[in-house]
């Protein structure tokens, strides 16, 4: 719900105020006006009928004929228009006395008592020649008065409510013509703030307003403009620097800069595979067929590997040159060995006459937080070429020793039934590293928000998260792992008071439709005992469906909830997916940023990103800090928000007790 009282309800409140008070103004002088006229009326009605009934009567006052002048006087009394008759003589004295009640019958008892009529009143004198006999007082009766004055008010309140209907559906037409180009304009406003860029047409006839619309038309155009072109320019120095522009995909640089970025990430007992591909026949057909062929050769080798990997979230394949494609999947064990030995047939598969030395040959490996790249290219070079000689033994997938001690033997229903345990028991952990804002080119004190990292037990040992989550989204699993944290965060209940945190959310929970309603109520019976949250979603999760992913944002952010795009370049796509998003916080991936300080021709792309980000209103955030000299180059690229190891370690969430040789704490 938008703050503050619209213009149309301020413009409505005014007319409908102004028309009211008019309205009731208006019959208040009628009634007034009336009740006066009547007032007089009574008095003349009564000073008539007191002069010509005396006159009538005065040759009786003598005293002999009392009954005639009773008869008369009741003849007129009897009319019903007056309260009272009395009669005295000359000396005082009452004569003749007549009186009727007063009866106002169908008059509201809160119309007589605010809009009273005083009965007049009038006198005369009877004389019998020169001499005075008498004098009679008749009182006019209210009760007719007050009956013409209500139904006068009545039928002058109806018409008045009638002109007032009217008027009011005029003003309406009037209102609704000037305020519809008001309300096209605050949606365009609105739009902006959700980085979209739409303009108004047509436009509205009147004047000013027309003047306003095309100058708000104008300045979302050169909005759009700008962030086009901005888009433009970050991608150019993107796929310069990370695209290899035969196959569109990572380059050597790209693939060696994410390796390190992800190895920087992965828990001690994690582990992930990294797989070899090389086209021995490239270069007979370059040299037969001309290096066109050659390039048709690498680009079909291109499309089946993708297509393979597709349908692994966490896969990613790359173009380091030549002949050559590595790949990573962010899983070891059984089910990337099944992925390995279908590769492994489809190149068997393709192999052909034109072929002569076969499509492809390929190799993969796990590694651990541990491994260094080179190491481990040569381990995978030297697996390859054994394999590929005439004492190979077929082999497409090498388990060193560390995976045996791991669960990654598991298969796909064993990880099943790890993943239900898990649920059931909610046995999880949390980990911690702050991120925090950048004011005036230099890193502040203030906190913008706590990542939170998972770790999920199993009979109290850790389990590898990066090949539980591949396993759970295979199984289709990873959105009630979702839930299970989002419920695990009610049972912490100590966070610090402001305090805002974040949670990683898979691709599966994203693109559910279930987890949107699911979310909406639970955040509306648990949000009081919550922390402010911040949802992290994956740049690759968002590009899998836009449109999905954008009814996913919009159901975030009305239960209040930021929203962070996480990885953000780490798909060496077009920028222009922003427009749209209605997104908080943009994290660089961190592969640009953990070796910046050797390679500080990084910062174009940073820059650029940033650019991007600060022209639709997003805040950019930047990971993997590592040392002085990056956080330094950071700051003057005007990021709004830092995080790493040098700013603070990843710690293990608990009480504030047991907080050590840490400055930023969440609870």
């Amino acid at each position: 719900m938008r703050p503050g009282v619209s213009l149309r309800t301020k413009i409505y409140g005014l007319v409908i105020t102004i028309a009211v008070i008019a309205f009731a103004c208006s019959l208040w002088l009628s009634i007034d006006n009336t009740r006066t006229y009547l007032n007089e009326q009574m008095q003349s009605h009564a000073q008539d009928t007191a002069t010509s009934l005396g006159l009538s009567i005065s040759p009786y006052m003598d005293g002999n004929s009392p009954m005639v002048v009773e008869t008369m006087v009741a003849a007129i009394f009897d009319s019903g228009y007056y309260l009272s008759m009395v009669l005295t003589d000359a000396d005082g004295r009452e004569l003749l006395t007549l009186e009727n009640p007063v009866e106002i019958d169908g008059v509201p008892a809160w119309f007589i008592r605010y809009f009273p009529i005083q009965a007049p009143t009038q006198l005369t004198d009877i004389n019998n020649g020169w001499q005075m006999t008498g004098q009679l007082a008749v009182t006019s009766n209210p009760g007719s008065s007050h009956d013409k004055l209500w139904r006068n008010a009545r039928n002058n309140g109806y018409l008045s409510v009638f002109i007032g209907g009217v008027a009011l559906a005029l003003a309406h037409l009037i209102l609704s013509s000037v305020l519809l180009p008001l309300h096209q304009l605050e949606q365009q406003a609105m739009a902006v703030t959700h980085k979209q860029f739409a303009t108004i047409t047509p436009l509205p006839s009147t004047r000013e307003l027309n003047t306003v619309t095309q100058a708000m038309n104008s300045m979302v155009t050169n909005l759009q403009t700008s962030f086009t072109q901005m888009a433009m320019h970050a991608e150019k120095l993107s796929s310069d620097a990370f695209i290899d522009p035969l196959t569109k995909l990572g380059n050597r640089r790209a693939f060696e800069n994410q390796f390190i970025a992800q190895v920087g990430e992965m828990q001690d007992n994690d582990l992930a595979t990294l797989g070899l591909i090389q086209l021995p026949s490239l270069q007979v057909i370059n040299a037969k067929l001309g290096y066109e062929a050659g390039n048709g050769y690498i680009r079909q080798a291109s499309e089946v590997i993708s297509q393979a990997l597709a349908h692994r979230t966490s896969g990613t394949l790359y173009r380091t040159g030549g002949s050559c494609f590595f790949f990573k999947v962010a899983s070891a064990g059984a089910t990337v060995e099944e992925l390995c030995n279908h590769l492994h047939e489809q190149f068997s598969a393709l192999y052909s006459s034109h072929y002569s030395e076969g499509f492809a040959n390929i190799i993969a490996t796990s590694y651990d937080n541990k491994q260094q790249l080179n190491p481990l290219v040569s381990q995978l070079d030297n697996l390859l070429t054994r394999e590929s000689s005439t004492t190979g033994t077929g082999l497409v997938y090498w388990a060193p020793e560390q995976e045996s001690q791991l669960q990654h033997a598991n298969g796909l229903h064993q990880w099943g039934e790890i993943i239900d345990d898990l649920l059931a028991s909610n046995q999880v952990t949390f980990m911690f590293q702050p991120v925090l804002a950048c004011e005036g080119n230099q890193t502040s004190e203030n906190v913008l928000y706590f990542e939170l990292f998972s770790q999920f037990l199993q009979d109290g040992i850790p389990l590898a998260n990066s090949e539980l989550y591949a396993m759970a989204e295979l199984l289709n699993k990873s959105l009630e792992l979702d839930k299970m944290l989002l419920q695990q965060l009610l049972t912490i209940g100590d966070f610090k008071r402001d305090v805002t945190v974040a949670l990683n959310i898979t691709h599966q929970t994203v693109h559910s439709a279930e987890f949107g309603e699911w979310l909406e109520e639970f955040y509306q019976h648990n949000a009081s005992n919550l922390p402010t949250l911040v949802l992290e979603i994956s740049e690759t999760a968002i590009l899998a469906s836009i449109d999905s992913s954008i009814r996913f944002i919009q159901q975030v952010k009305a239960c209040g909830i930021q929203v962070c795009i996480e990885r953000f370049g780490s798909s060496f796509t077009s920028f222009k997916y922003l427009r749209g998003l209605d997104v908080d916080y943009l994290k660089i991936d961190g592969s640009y940023i953990s070796d910046l300080d050797e390679n500080p021709g990084n910062t174009h792309v940073i820059q650029a990103a940033s650019q991007v980000g600060h022209g639709v209103g997003v805040k950019v955030l930047a990971t993997h800090v590592e040392n002085e000299t990056s956080l330094r180059l950071l700051e003057e690229l005007a990021c709004d928000g830092v995080q790493g190891n040098f700013i603070q370690p990843t710690k293990k969430l608990a009480p504030y007790s047991e907080k050590k040789q840490c400055q930023y704490w969440p609870i």
